[in-house]
Order: C-alpha cells, then sequence, then structure tokens
C-alpha cells in the first residue's frame, strides 16, 4: 500500500486497534493494520515458557467485560473461556492471608478485614450497588465522579478498613497505581464489578489468543513505523512510515499516550489533554518451575496482591495452575514487580531482573531459585494508563468535540480504564464513529505496504 489509497489504517495491533479494525472490517471497510513490532497482542498477548504460557499484561478477563466476549465468540475462542481459581491472598505484616472472591465472609476469616471493618463496608456495599448499572468499558459514563480522589471516595463510601486493606492492594497490584491521587472513577468502577459478583476467566493457551486470532482475519502489516500523521488539509491524513508515505480517508491512532504524541502533529487542545495522562510502569518476571506448586504454597491462592506498605515485595504474583487447570507438567509463576523496582531495573540486564523477582518471592517460597527452568523478562515503560482527578471529563469533552469531518481519532488505552475491556471499547468507538459519518466502504483484500 503506497500512495493515494481508499482504505481506512489503524495505527497499533493491540487489543484496541484489533477490535477498531475488526468492526470496520465487518461492515464492508477497507482497512489495513499498521504494526510496528512482529507481532499483534501488545499488552495482550501471550510468550511461551518450557512449563507453559506467560502473560505479557493482561492476566484475565472478566464476566463483567461487555466488548470482549462479542470478540471471543467472533474469534471461536468462546468455548476455551475458564474460570480462574477464587483463591486470592493479601500479603501485608510479612503473611499471606487469603479468601475466596466469591465468599465475602472469608475477608473476615481469612484475616484480611477486622470486625471493626465490616459494618462500613456492608452499609458502602448497599449504598453502590447501583454502580452495577453502570457500564464498566466506557470511562464517559463516570463523569459525576471525575473531581474526586480515590482514596477519599473509598474512605468515605467503605472505611479505611476495607479501603487501605483491599482496595489499595487491589489497584497497586492489577494496576500498578496507586489509589489516592487516582479519580475515584477507578475505585468506584473496581466497586461496580464487585457488584456484580463477576468472576475471573482466561483462555486456554493464553489471553493473546484472542489476539492472534483476531489478526489473523485482518490485513495487518508488521515491522512498520508509523512516524507521522497529519490531518491533510483537503481530506483524510497523511501517513509518514518506515515504507514512504501514505494518503488515507481515515486513521485510527490505538497505540498508547506517549508514541501518539509523539507522531500526531499539531494535536487540538483536547487531543493534548487527553494525551497528558501519566502511565504506572510495568516489569513482568515469567518464572518456569519444574512442578506445579503444591495446594498449599502461597495459601492456594491463584493471585497475590501485596499491602502498598510492603515494600520489598512484588505488586502481585500469578500462578498459572490455578488459572488454567489444563496445564500439564510444571508451573508459571508471573511476577509483577510495582513501579519503584519496575523504574529501579528499567535499564538492568534481565538476570539482574529474574533475581529479583526471585528474592521479592524467596520468603514466600524458599528454595525457589533452585525450581526455576526458564525465565522471561517484559518490560513496559507505559504498562497501565491511570485514571488521575479531571480526566474523565478530559475524555468526554474530547469525545463530544470530535468533528464528523474528522479524519484522525483516537482510540487509545488512555481513553478508558486500565483493563482489556475498556481498550476494546474505545477500539469499537473510534471505529463506529468512522460509520456513523461515511467511512469509505469496499472489498477488504491484503496487499503489502
Amino acid at each position: 500500500m503506497t500512495g493515494d489509497t481508499g482504505r481506512v489504517v489503524v495505527v497499533g495491533a493491540g487489543i484496541a486497534g484489533l477490535t477498531a479494525a475488526h468492526r470496520l472490517a465487518g461492515a464492508g471497510i477497507e482497512v489495513t493494520v499498521l504494526e510496528a513490532e512482529r507481532r499483534p497482542g501488545g499488552r495482550m498477548s501471550t510468550l511461551d515458557l518450557d512449563a507453559g504460557p506467560m502473560e505479557c499484561g493482561a492476566q484475565f478477563l472478566s464476566t463483567g467485560y461487555a466488548v470482549i466476549p462479542d470478540l471471543l465468540a467472533a474469534s471461536g475462542l468462546a468455548g476455551q473461556v475458564v474460570p480462574v481459581s477464587g483463591r486470592t491472598a493479601i500479603l501485608t505484616g510479612g503473611r499471606l492471608r487469603g479468601f475466596a472472591t466469591d465468599r465475602p465472609a472469608s475477608l473476615l476469616s481469612g484475616g484480611v478485614l477486622r470486625a471493626r471493618d465490616i459494618p462500613p463496608a456492608v452499609r458502602g456495599a448497599m449504598r453502590t450497588r447501583r454502580l452495577a448499572d453502570r457500564r464498566l468499558e466506557d470511562l464517559g459514563h463516570w463523569a459525576d465522579l471525575d473531581g474526586l480522589d480515590g482514596h477519599a471516595w473509598a474512605v468515605a463510601h467503605f472505611g479505611r478498613g476495607l479501603t487501605d486493606r483491599l482496595l489499595a492492594p487491589t489497584v497497586l497490584g492489577l494496576y500498578f497505581l496507586d489509589l489516592a491521587g487516582t479519580g475515584a472513577a477507578l475505585a468506584a468502577s473496581l466497586t461496580g464489578f464487585t457488584a456484580r459478583r463477576a468472576r475471573a476467566m482466561t483462555v486456554r493457551g493464553g489471553l493473546g489468543r484472542l489476539t492472534s486470532a483476531l489478526a489473523s482475519g485482518l490485513d495487518v502489516e508488521y515491522g512498520v513505523r508509523v512516524e507521522r500523521v497529519a490531518r491533510d488539509d483537503g481530506a483524510g491524513a497523511v501517513l509518514d512510515t518506515s515504507r514512504g508515505r501514505l494518503r488515507v480517508p481515515a486513521v485510527v491512532l490505538a497505540t498508547p499516550a506517549r508514541p501518539t504524541a509523539a507522531i500526531l502533529a499539531a494535536p487540538t487542545p483536547r487531543e493534548r489533554s487527553v494525551l497528558a495522562v501519566p502511565y504506572s510502569p510495568g516489569l513482568l518476571v515469567g518464572l518456569a518451575l519444574r512442578e506445579p506448586l503444591s495446594p498449599e504454597e502461597l495459601g492456594g491462592a491463584y493471585g497475590i496482591l501485596a499491602d502498598p506498605h510492603e515494600a520489598s515485595a512484588p505488586a502481585a504474583v500469578a500462578v498459572l495452575s490455578r488459572a488454567d487447570s489444563s496445564t500439564s507438567g510444571g508451573d508459571v509463576l508471573t511476577v509483577m514487580l510495582r513501579p519503584s523496582a519496575a523504574r529501579a531495573l528499567r535499564a538492568a540486564a534481565d538476570p539482574m531482573v529474574r533475581g529479583a523477582a526471585v528474592d521479592a518471592l524467596a520468603p514466600l517460597l524458599p528454595g525457589l531459585a533452585g525450581r526455576v527452568t526458564d525465565a522471561r523478562v517484559v518490560r513496559w515503560d507505559q504498562a497501565m494508563p491511570s485514571v488521575p482527578v479531571g480526566h474523565t471529563r478530559a475524555v468526554t469533552a474530547y469525545r463530544a468535540g470530535v468533528s464528523p469531518a474528522d479524519a484522525v481519532l483516537l482510540a487509545g488505552d488512555y481513553l478508558g480504564f486500565p483493563w482489556t475491556d475498556s481498550a476494546a471499547f474505545n477500539g469499537r468507538w473510534a471505529a463506529d464513529r468512522l460509520l456513523a459519518h461515511g467511512a469509505p466502504r469496499g472489498q477488504t483484500t491484503r496487499h503489502p505496504i
């Protein structure tokens, strides 16, 4: 594809970009996805270790999702979705306190909450049960909470016990973010998942099967760097890429905020506002073990979350054998280091990072170093977009201000919550916006740039 083309271009083959392209192609739009890497998926991809798959970013799906289930069905993977173990543990005071996500009473019996934490937590659950009715994939539906700090909002609704002993470790472990300073929309939406009694799920063989399946049905060109995107004075957009210049009728930018800001020429004030969102870094270490963990190790939990004050602990740990029971042979522990460690080890060699992950788990799994047969290190400078105070209104203003004639649409994760369903929604929103305003239609075909 060179010169002028009637094809819509999507930049980025993560879940947002693939969702946008899938939606457009399904409506008969000629669309090409440009991806700088040699494989699809981005932070929703899976690596194979000698003991099984390692998730490179997203660790699980949820029954509370709205967009991902349709993509799984379209990709023929709905039958491969299985629940992960509901056993979870919080590392606090140097010990694991376990609970079952489907048994709220276990928060008390497992020592996560104290008796005095229960009354305000129950009152808060009653007051916020209507949050389950809101759209958990669309940040724009939470603008009424935009001016509130997440920690302050949670304390006011649930008390300090549940906030500090459960919600703060959850936000750190799942999104590498500090609850304080994050907008209340994030804390409230997590409450919405709880009110729906949503369960964590996975895809047998790894979540990357979904992004790979979506990509296989689309025209995706790999190894193409997009260096500049500008609106054309006439109509459409102009892209400068590592393989030449393209003029296209429309482009969807589905990359994280920093690379999007680097390539977008003359962004509007509303675009600059949403692209200014800060991210947390991510440093993940997959440790392959010869044998699966025994039932009593790590308290039998699938996921370990750490109290933010446990400075030497990782942010979270996920256990493969407790996510996908069909895994045979060994096991894979995915250790997610907290942001401070990710920044400190950003330039460190992989063996040093692996050592840091093993050392962080050693108090909980003595002798772990001798059980590791393989290891992989995954780095993300922009792992998770935050939802700072004021950002929800910025996203709402951006979407409301997009002109029907605008040929450049943003669809990155910074427009939503830091989970895959919200990223997929961003891609679907951009595609639907183009379809509503007459994107060029035609028979989708493959031809290289």
